[in-house]
């Protein structure tokens, strides 16, 4: 007690903050000790509180070594570990139990899919190594707002078999995906040139060339890509026209294919104008000052049109594949959606839509490589799909058609229209119509070709439009 009243009085003069400290873990350490039987008195702690920690840091360090804290063990009865060592079998049977249920369903995934391989979706029957389509998209099980995406050859033929799932990515995520496929389309024909975009700032248009464009030579054939296509479609007709000594030019619209991704509103606006304006502005900077404007599609190909006709210097022949000209003339359902307030911010990110919209004109499925070209903008940005919304929201579609029907039947420069009349969207009469009202030439292609003509029957295109195009 005296040692401990010394201490005190020693601390007050100066550290009273320390004497409260010493003196409560003093105490603290003695009561513990009274209640585990390990301090009988006072006297032995010391002199001071010191010692006193000291003291019970021995102690602790003593039952540290021996299994017990100040002389209270730390273990479990064996009753306690019987019962713990019984959970952790159980728990380690159940970890077996779901990776073996993980193993079953994966292999019986497998099976499935290898069985999947052998066969074809019922609504498609085998013609010269293509699957053809008889109904198109708009079969009886396509049903409600997104429905006429249901039945739909390309997709299912993708499940069946495609070069990805069958290898080292296959089965993996998005990523693994785009990376399976990543830049495929940019084969040996392709090239790039910048133009300037809103405010001056710099914009990547990828394009194709075949065939060498010479002074006093054939006048090049400039193809431009309707909505939700790009140049990848041109290439067969490209290459066949080329070999007839025509050279070919297709661009990537901004926000399509290769071309730069630009954010509507910031680096480019997708009004009629400034559409217009990069047909001028590419061929200024690839240094072509006339083309034969050949169009297909919905909407760029129509401001294609209406640039050329109001640009006769430059657009010395116009050609139209299957593309809507009839005033009145209704956008596809699918389109329509880009115009739907909410509905359009979803349908902006279905990687799928653009090969679904393509083939759904088509008498044809669309081979999963060619399927991959058109999903892989979508997969890479939300963008792409942005720019489509912009660009419908912005485009007045009547306006568009009534003011080429008058720009066309007012114009001189030679004109010509060739059709795949087995075109699920536009019907053929409707273009026989325009061609007679404008004094156009109508030439229905020989074949099964639809919407996309280009694709669907090249060679028959190439034969319809060659002598147009070299006259």
């Amino acid at each position: 007690a005296d040692g401990v009243g010394s201490g005190k009085i020693a601390m007050v003069s100066g550290k009273s903050r320390l004497l409260f400290t010493a003196a409560a873990l003093a105490i603290a350490t003695v009561a513990n000790g009274f209640a585990l039987g390990t301090v009988p008195a006072l006297r032995g702690v010391g002199g001071s509180g010191v010692s006193l920690l000291q003291g019970s840091k021995a102690r602790l360090q003593q039952g540290g070594r021996s299994g017990k804290l100040g002389g209270l063990r730390m273990g479990w009865s064996p009753e306690e570990r019987a019962k713990r060592e019984a959970a952790r079998v159980a728990r380690e049977q159940k970890i077996l139990q779901e990776r073996a249920e993980r193993q079953a369903a994966l292999e019986n995934y497998d099976k499935g899919f290898q069985e999947g391989l052998k066969t074809k979706p019922l609504d498609m029957e085998a013609r010269e190594d293509d699957f053809v389509m008889q109904e198109g998209n708009y079969g009886d099980n396509a049903q409600g707002l997104f429905g006429w995406a249901n039945n739909n050859p390309s997709s299912k033929n993708a499940i069946y078999d495609t070069e990805f799932i069958q290898s080292a990515a296959g089965g993996g995520n998005v990523g693994e995906m785009m990376i399976a496929m990543r830049g495929k389309g940019r084969t040996e024909e392709s090239r790039e040139v910048q133009i300037l975009g809103k405010d001056n700032k710099p914009l990547t248009i990828y394009y194709r060339q075949m065939g060498e464009i010479l002074e006093g030579g054939p006048t090049p054939v400039l193809m431009c890509h309707g909505i939700l296509d790009h140049s990848w479609s041109w290439r067969e007709l490209m290459q066949l026209l080329a070999a007839e000594g025509i050279p070919c030019i297709a661009l990537d619209m901004p926000g399509a294919g290769y071309s730069s991704w630009p954010q509507p509103g910031f680096d480019f606006e997708w009004d009629p104008e400034s559409v217009k304006g990069v047909y001028t502005k590419f061929l200024d900077a690839i240094g072509v000052s006339q083309v034969s404007v050949m169009t297909q599609g919905f909407i760029y190909s129509q401001y294609a049109l209406q640039w050329g006709l109001e640009n006769p210097d430059r657009a010395v022949k116009l050609l139209s594949l299957n593309a809507p000209l009839l005033p009145g003339t209704a956008l596809p359902f699918p389109l329509q959606q880009y115009q739907l307030p909410i509905v359009s911010n979803f349908v902006a990110q279905d990687a799928l839509r653009a090969e679904r919209f393509l083939e759904g004109g088509s008498a044809y499925a669309m081979d999963v490589a060619d399927a991959d070209r058109f999903r892989e903008p979508f997969l890479e940005s939300m963008m792409p799909g942005l720019a489509v919304v912009d660009l419908m929201k912005k485009t007045n579609f009547d306006a568009l058609l009534q003011r080429n029907y008058e720009l066309l039947y007012a114009s001189q420069q030679p004109a010509l229209v060739a059709w795949g009349t087995a075109d699920k969207y536009l019907n053929a009469a409707d273009a026989e119509a325009f061609c007679q009202a404008t004094g156009t030439e109508f030439k229905p292609l020989s074949g099964e070709a639809g919407f996309l003509a280009q694709m669907d029957y090249a060679q028959s295109v190439a034969l319809s439009i060659k002598g147009f195009l070299r006259s």
